[in-house]
């Protein structure tokens, strides 16, 4: 059965009202997964996320328990969906925004997610998010950035900053392999769930990784690159600007592998 995109405000169905307010302004925290049986790879990470970005953003601490009630409802009836947690003021304003009142849960939930194509064409392009270390509901630039690369015939945008150091992409960290190694940029970036899992399973499985600032003009010691996310968990890039790499690479698939073994957390 297709998944009717719906949102849930604290453990109930968003009203008229909600949907208007959530539309006036766009300061908030979220974090977004794959929901499949009855489970999330690295929900505690999402939960963290959460609750970290909450106490920065708003000066609340909210308590866990709160934002697993409000998915458990939102979810009670759902087999799989893509799901998207954010965390609203509805009292803030631009005039106001020292006056947060009290922070709300929201739940978007909608059909799953397709993963990105393999193969991704990138085009680099000068851009540093906001608060970049948060992941959050600002995303003029990042749209911004991806809408001008695929003007320009590519697929996605590589975020750089103005001397030309690889940061991360439009909403996907970068990895960068160099025989047999997964090179992890170093920068102002988010650092991702997904990232942070395939990490943990990289380590694992016994496998070689470094975190370096990598500019453009070094892309020519690796060999392959991949882009992740929670809805792609290991993409090939098979291009950034004029230069190309393996989109078959071995080392691609050993990746997918650690994040595959990273048990869904029960709901």
């Amino acid at each position: 059965m297709a998944v009717e995109p719906q949102l849930w405000i604290d453990g109930h169905a968003a009203s008229a009202a909600d949907l208007r307010r959530m539309a006036m302004i766009n300061y908030g925290a979220l974090t977004s997964f794959s929901y499949q049986a009855n489970g999330v790879r690295g929900l505690d990470l999402h939960l963290q996320r959460l609750i970290s970005s909450g106490q920065e953003l708003f000066g609340q601490q909210l308590d866990k328990s709160r934002i697993l009630k409000a998915l458990c409802a939102a979810l009670a009836t759902v087999g799989e969906a893509w799901v998207r947690v954010t965390l609203t003021a509805p009292d803030l304003s631009m005039r106001t925004p020292e006056q947060a009142g009290d922070v709300v849960v929201g739940v978007w939930v909608s059909a799953p997610a397709h993963a990105l194509a393999d193969g991704q064409r990138l085009s680099a392009i000068p851009h540093q998010r906001e608060l970049a270390h948060l992941k959050h509901l600002g995303t003029t630039g990042i749209i911004h950035a991806r809408r001008k690369a695929r003007m320009d015939g590519f697929d996605d945008a590589l975020l750089v900053s103005s001397t030309g150091q690889i940061l991360e992409g439009t909403v996907w960290n970068i990895g960068l392999i160099c025989d047999d190694t997964v090179v992890w940029p170093m920068g102002d970036i988010l650092d991702g769930v997904t990232r942070r899992l395939i990490e943990s399973g990289l380590s694992e499985m016994g496998i070689s990784q470094a975190y370096e600032a990598v500019s453009l003009r070094d892309l020519s010691r690796f060999e392959a690159a991949f882009l992740c996310n929670a809805a792609t968990p290991a993409g090939s890039i098979s291009a950034i600007d004029g230069y190309s790499f393996d989109a078959e690479h071995p080392m691609l698939a050993r990746i997918r592998d650690a994040w595959t073994r990273q048990a869904l957390q029960p709901l």
